[in-house]
């Protein structure tokens, strides 16, 4: 096998009564430290905000530095601003660590704002993270951006743009990807929303530092998305390998909820040659022997190893799936860099459910393994994952945990 689990550590991180989403972690620049973040929740897709860990010791031990964001009320009519779902990354050349995130306008507290009313900002630390400036906005190069209409085909309060827990990239020619899903209009300009949980395109924002103005530039070309025959969400939640000769691999979520007798649950694909500025038509993402790898609706990641490989860290189901469920088992394989296929061979399952899990005590919470992080171990080589964690189902909060796994 060409991986090894070293090591499981069950309830290696907890936070209060929180659920823990999205884990990423970054060492710092010319240093051994290192640090992480992650989002906390009280509910379905409502998090409270985002927290600021660091590590002194390779990341066996973490202590809390503070809250980088609070969500907070912002009229009389209890509408909030949920700011988070985000993600680390270092930048080497720059020599500054940056935090990618979102604000999330939920007027009145309601769900249906989410897809008219959401920005996409960036806080830069010169410190290796123990300070950070204010919410630096995402607006994309060119005259006919502004606050309003701040990247190509969104307008806020008429659609909206996101990021969810991003793994950062350079691509081959310097600039960083970050990856983007934007919510799809009909031809009058009204929500595409069939199901009534948006329907979204996915691409890729490309940041180039500007050194006199001590921030990032921003531009983007192209997305993509399929049709309701294969999705009824379309495509999102974006993840990004580096493929060589400026080619760059885009591995997207679908969706068949409430229609799995029709539509597949799986990811999709798509390919650029240009380092991330046009893509190509999407396509499923299918094992190396041509059969279906199923994966229910939910984040996929993509990493690119020192090793020169590439890796899918996700769900990967044994049949079709329903919709965003089973959230389990969470697995790892290679991607062939030039068939761009899962090989079989190579699935490694991390973690899945337990016989723990086995309740006849009603409750809403569910096995869920997946919005995980990882990073390469500097001083081994090991991948890291670390995934959310619930041992009792009848409880809202979680653990995380941590996965060790040795690369072929």
């Amino acid at each position: 096998m060409p991986f090894e689990l070293l090591e499981k550590q069950d309830k290696y991180l907890s936070y209060k009564d929180y659920f823990i989403l999205g884990p990423t972690v970054a060492y710092c620049n010319n240093s051994d430290e290192m640090i992480m973040n992650f989002d906390l929740f009280n509910g379905s897709d409502s998090n409270t905000g985002s927290l600021i860990l660091r590590s002194l010791d390779n990341g066996l031990t973490w202590q809390e530095q503070h809250m980088i964001e609070k969500s907070y009320v912002y009229d009389f009519k209890n509408s909030w601003v949920k700011s988070g779902y985000g993600a680390l990354y270092t930048d080497e050349v720059a020599n500054v660590m940056v935090y990618f995130a979102n604000d999330t306008y939920w007027e009145e507290n309601k769900l249906a704002s989410l897809w008219r009313m959401r920005t996409l900002y960036y806080r830069i630390s010169f410190d290796n993270g123990h300070t950070w400036t204010d919410k630096k906005y995402i607006i994309q190069k060119g005259m006919s951006y502004d606050k309003t209409h701040f990247i190509k085909e969104v307008e806020f309060e008429k659609n909206m743009a996101a990021m969810v827990s991003p793994l950062v990239v350079r691509a081959e020619d310097g600039s960083l990807l970050l990856s983007v899903q934007i919510q799809a209009l009909n031809d009058d300009g009204t929500l595409l929303n069939p199901t009534g949980m948006g329907f979204m395109k996915a691409g890729a924002l490309k940041g180039t530092w500007n050194r006199d103005k001590l921030e990032y530039e921003w531009d983007i070309n192209q997305y993509v998305t399929v049709g309701l025959d294969k999705s009824v969400r379309g495509l999102y939640e974006p993840t990004f390998g580096l493929l060589g000769n400026n080619k760059v691999i885009m591995v997207m979520r679908n969706s068949n909820y409430r229609q799995a007798d029709k539509i597949i649950g799986t990811k999709f694909y798509s390919v650029s040659n240009d380092n991330g500025h046009t893509w190509s038509e999407p396509k499923m993402l299918t094992f190396n022997d041509g059969s279906i790898m199923y994966s229910s609706s939910c984040i996929p990641k993509l990493f690119n190893h020192s090793n020169n490989k590439l890796y899918y860290i996700g769900v990967i189901n044994d049949k079709n799936p329903e919709g965003n469920l089973p959230r389990y088992p969470l697995c790892i394989a290679e991607v062939d860099k030039k068939s761009y296929k899962i090989i079989k061979d190579t699935v490694m399952v991390i973690d899945t459910k337990r016989s723990n899990h086995e309740t006849m005590e009603k409750t809403s919470n569910v096995v869920d393994y997946s919005n995980h992080g990882v990073y390469e171990d500097k001083l081994t080589g090991n991948l890291v994952v670390l995934a959310p964690y619930r041992e009792d189902l009848t409880k809202y909060p979680c653990y995380l945990n941590r996965y060790v796994i040795k690369v072929g």
